[in-house]
């Protein structure tokens, strides 16, 4: 704030440098005279300069005056001090250019200008910083990455002192950090979602131990004449250093804050990164089909593994149920087999009583037993053929098929016959039928019975 003085104003000669020759002729201002001319001024006497220019203007202002002015002065020149920090900020107060305070929102008051200087800094506002441009990949592709950061200032000291310009500090870290990933990367950890990819190469000099006569310096040799802080402080700032181990394109943007935040804490900058988000990351447009058509031809790779690994789970339930059936039938007919082992083994311990009685009777019936199980299951035919004859034979299975199904036939058509019938007609029919039966049964019996004397003779 200026106040206007009766001395400030110009063209008057009442300033108390007297007489308008302010410079002195160009050199310094004599003190010793200023002096006087304010002795006299405040004194009343006037013609300040003793040049005997007594009659010349008014005089200068009474002590009163100055009594009154001078204190309203100092009360506005103080109430200039008074400052308001809004929420969400902080104000960084200085002393003569030497930090002294942080202060918190609200009102505060501080020595006016140029005692003190309060800088105020917004630390809820989420500050942005984005960077693009085409990078090399570890093997030797062409990306063009678009990458944004999103930061807030956490210490305002430090925001504002501990670099020139924060601002641009963080687009630079943040374009440093995106080299560093993309250059490590391959171009499909890059551009789509990451594949693990094996490297292929080594790492010679990683877990090696150097030592004396290995053809290597050894550290204590490489490190002598270097002062041991400094020692200390670069390997600290290499074990502060983020390790990336997963470069997938999933974990990019969160590869990018670790190294971007590592950089800006180890500048003491006072910022923390809130978000990395990849904008734009795809290769440049003169190979953007043939990108393209690689692209179609993984996820085409991708649909037919589906579909053979849909396949497979087919097949192997499949297979599955079937190995279950087969073991279940299996054990079921491991189970028939020895059911039926122990029965015949508990019959023939049971026959074998029977036959120490009678050896010959137990042994003719074992023997009919047997031939009627083989018999009732084939066809039977006689064969027989004279010296310089035919070949005669009679098939006896085709003969009592057929005598079966005419019996079959008759009792079904003396059925209907006899329906409203007496019952000595039924019991005619019933006689003839069993005459019919009895025969059929005494030619089967000698039939039989030739057959068994057949066995037997031969």
């Amino acid at each position: 704030m200026n106040i206007s003085m009766a001395w400030n104003e110009p063209g008057k000669g009442q300033d108390p440098w007297g007489g308008g020759n302010k410079n002195n002729g160009g050199g310094p201002p004599d003190l010793d005279q200023i002096w006087r001319n304010l002795r006299a001024r405040f004194s009343g006497n006037k013609g300040g300069n003793g040049s005997g220019n007594a009659g010349g203007g008014a005089g200068g202002p009474s002590p009163a005056i100055l009594l009154f002015i001078v204190p309203v002065a100092l009360v506005i020149w103080l109430a200039t001090g008074l400052y308001v920090v809004q929420p969400g900020e902080k104000g960084v107060v200085l002393r003569f250019g030497n930090y002294t305070s942080t202060q918190e929102p609200g009102w505060h008051w501080h020595f006016p200008y140029p005692i003190d200087r309060v800088y105020k800094v917004d630390t809820q506002q989420v500050r942005r910083a984005k960077n693009r441009a085409v990078m090399l990949t570890k093997d030797e592709n062409i990306v063009e990455v678009e990458v944004a950061v999103q930061y807030r200032i956490s210490d305002a000291m430090n925001y504002l002192f501990q670099l020139r310009e924060p601002d641009a500090t963080v687009e630079q870290v943040l374009r440093s950090a995106v080299r560093e990933i993309v250059g490590t990367s391959r171009m499909n950890q890059v551009i789509q979602e990451g594949v693990q990819v094996e490297e292929l190469e080594d790492r010679a000099l990683d877990n090696v131990d150097l030592k004396e006569g290995s053809g290597q310096p050894a550290e204590k040799d490489a490190l002598q004449g270097v002062d041991d802080k400094l020692v200390n402080e670069i390997k600290a700032q290499q074990n502060a250093y983020p390790e990336i181990t997963d470069r997938s394109r999933a974990k990019l943007p969160e590869n990018v804050s670790k190294i971007v935040q590592a950089t800006l804490s180890s500048y003491n900058a006072g910022i923390n990164v809130v978000a990395i988000n990849v904008q734009y990351s795809q290769p440049p447009e003169q190979v953007q089909g043939a990108f393209e058509e690689a692209i179609k031809a993984r996820e085409e790779e991708e649909r037919k593994k589906n579909i053979a690994r849909a396949y497979a789970r087919d097949i192997v339930a499949r297979a599955q149920g079937e190995k279950a059936r087969i073991l279940l039938d299996a054990r079921g007919y491991r189970e028939q087999k020895t059911a039926r082992a122990k029965g015949e083994a508990s019959r023939f311990s049971e026959l074998l009583a029977q036959y120490e009685n009678a050896p010959e009777v137990t042994r003719e019936r074992l023997y009919l037993e047997s031939m009627g199980e083989v018999l009732s299951s084939s066809n039977l035919i006689l064969a027989e053929q004279s010296e310089g004859g035919p070949l005669m034979y009679l098939p006896l299975e085709k003969m009592l098929n057929d005598a079966r199904r005419n019996k079959q036939a008759e009792a079904a058509a003396n059925n209907g016959m006899n329906n409203g019938s007496s019952g000595d007609g039924a019991s005619s029919g019933s006689s003839t039928y069993d005459g019919s039966s009895s025969g059929s049964s005494s030619s089967s019996n000698s039939a039989s019975d030739n057959l068994r004397s057949r066995d037997r003779n031969s």
